[in-house]
């Protein structure tokens, strides 16, 4: 993995805010949360509904949902959810937002992490 990748923001990649991801969870249809941290930390609390695919995996989202689903990546403060949008949108992907701050911004809003 290119590791310069964390911390390089990809062309077009939208950044949520934790009210902004809020107010998206009740869409319809509804989002594709796709949390890319470990499985100890997803584990350890995640935001409801989100599915884990930890990063280096995301090859797996292909065939599984279609490149024009909305996807919103999670991680723990918003670098390894940047590369992995990266890697998505080079597969041709086109409605990738990530969680600007990551589960760090979203506890600290007191929004709803489940175990």
């Amino acid at each position: 993995m290119n590791l310069t990748r964390l911390f390089q923001h990809p062309r077009g990649l939208q950044d949520l805010t934790p009210n902004q991801l809020a107010t998206k969870l009740g869409d319809v249809p509804p989002v594709t949360l796709i949390d890319v941290r470990t499985p100890r930390e997803y584990k350890s609390g995640h935001i409801p509904g989100a599915v884990t695919i930890p990063l280096g995996k995301e090859h797996t989202v292909v065939g599984t949902w279609d490149t024009t689903t909305d996807i919103i990546l999670i991680c723990k403060t918003g670098h390894r959810s940047q590369a992995a949008a990266a890697t998505l949108l080079n597969l041709g992907y086109s409605h990738i937002s990530h969680l600007k701050g990551g589960m760090d911004a979203w506890r600290r809003e007191g929004n709803p992490v489940e175990k």
